[in-house]
């Protein structure tokens, strides 16, 4: 990975977790109310569930995979307007986690400096940011899991797991409580083994190595886990980053067994099908 922090901007270079290939993004300031915006190929690409394109071990927007970490970094960091070009098909995986991402958009001026280090998701004052408070339960499920939305006057994610060679994992996030740079950032994506070959085969997973994710056997983890309950901390910086296409930053509580991104995706759409019709 290299970073180069310029004036306005910040360029951030790496391999894709997919395509295996070299991409760059650049970061700049946009104006308050702007939201989140990908360029790519001069098209502009709003991170909004309308751009949705697929949540296949990834999210997808329009022609651009793996913006789920990044949106994370957006999110936990209080970032809610920013410019980002993408040179490339995918966002650089990096070390497969969010932290490179907090740690540009903190050298490179993007974040507040009295509010980094703290519960960052919830930290500015209210007025500063456009949220959406959810008042009722909600509620979505597919394929043995399921998610659900409690009105919360923060934002709190409790996640529970369960995958072979590790077990039960569970693990509760609250922002107004916990730094979102020290306990989620430094998760990194996630697999097996015995899956990454025929993933290959796929044209996935090309860019995988033990430098950019957490490889699991039958027998636990092949390397060196940041975590004890890493993979959960993972699924929860994965949902932050799938939220995140609802515009606006959440205050609730989500609770979560076994999700992934098509059912984040799903919660969102849930979310903004409920606000359209009666908030």
């Amino acid at each position: 990975m290299s970073q180069s922090p310029g004036p306005n901007h910040v360029e951030i270079e790496g391999i894709g977790l997919h395509s295996g290939e070299k991409s760059k993004i650049i970061l700049r300031p946009a104006l308050p109310g702007a939201g989140i915006v990908f360029i790519q190929n001069g098209e502009k690409i709003p991170a909004l569930l309308q751009n949705l394109k697929g949540t296949q071990r990834t999210t997808s927007l329009c022609g651009l995979s793996v913006v789920e970490h990044l949106l994370s970094a957006l999110a936990g960091t209080g970032v809610d307007d920013l410019e980002i070009e993408v040179i490339g098909r995918e966002i650089p995986i990096l070390d497969g986690s969010a932290l490179p991402y907090v740690e540009a958009l903190q050298k490179g001026g993007f974040l507040n400096p009295t509010i980094v280090g703290k519960a960052t998701i919830v930290a500015k004052p209210k007025k500063e940011r456009n949220y959406l408070e959810i008042k009722t339960h909600l509620k979505v499920t597919g394929n043995h899991a399921a998610l659900e939305v409690f009105p919360y006057r923060g934002f709190k994610v409790n996640f529970t797991v369960e995958f072979p060679g590790v077990g039960v994992q569970q693990f509760l996030f609250d922002a107004e409580k916990q730094d979102y740079k020290k306990e989620i950032a430094p998760a990194r994506t996630f697999g097996w083994r015995e899956e990454l070959e025929e993933l290959k085969t796929k044209g996935l997973a090309l860019g995988v190595s033990l430098d950019n994710a957490l490889v699991l056997d039958k027998n636990g983890y092949v390397n060196q886990p940041r975590f004890p309950d890493e993979i959960v901390r993972h699924k929860i910086l994965d949902l932050i980053g799938d939220l995140s296409l609802l515009g606006r930053p959440l205050r609730a509580e989500i609770r979560a067994a076994r999700s992934g991104h098509k059912l984040n995706a799903d919660l969102v759409e849930k979310i903004q099908d409920f606000v359209s019709r009666f908030c």
